[in-house]
């Protein structure tokens, strides 16, 4: 009974690990100290720029300008080196955990595919797709490991399509 708790488990985790890892994502890469560092100081030098009048300080203005221009530009320096190292942990999220969750459900199909989920009695009967159902148990009327993770992937993968 737990096998197919396991799988069912296992089958929605590898259909929505796209939409896990962007949820764990901002919780792992926030900003760096320099970019919300370089962040404040653009702040206060606009609202230092917004109480300098053009008119009468003029060149006090402008350097007021080329200084924020100067630290937007250092500002998006450190924001790709900050991209970089989240587009890393992006795939090693996303990845990572669908080649351990695929290895898990590899290992699972691997040794207990001679194991059956459900055996129905006498009264059912899945001819002519019972020997693809219980593929490779040949136990009759039953459903076997093998085809439960199949099912419980597309099931799995359809509701996550439907997720937005």
């Amino acid at each position: 009974m737990y096998l197919i708790f396991v799988i069912s488990i296992l089958s929605i985790l590898m259909a929505f690990a796209s939409k896990l890892t962007k949820t764990i994502l901002p919780l792992l890469c926030g900003d760096s100290a320099e970019v919300k560092a370089r962040r404040k100081e653009i702040a206060k030098l606009r609202t230092e720029l917004g109480n300098i009048s053009m008119r009468e300080e003029y060149t006090k203005y402008v350097k007021c300008e080329r200084e924020i221009g100067k630290l937007e530009q250092s500002l998006n320096e450190a924001k790709g080196r900050d991209n970089v190292k989240r587009v890393a942990y992006e795939y090693g999220l996303h990845y990572g955990g669908l080649a351990v969750l695929g290895l898990c459900t590899m290992y699972i199909s691997i040794f207990y595919r001679y194991s059956t989920v459900i055996v129905f009695g006498d009264n059912f009967n899945f001819e002519p797709f019972g020997g693809f159902i219980n593929f490779p148990t040949k136990v009759p009327n039953s459903i076997s490991v093998v085809f439960w993770i199949v099912v419980n992937n597309f099931v799995a993968r359809t509701v996550a399509g439907y997720v937005k």
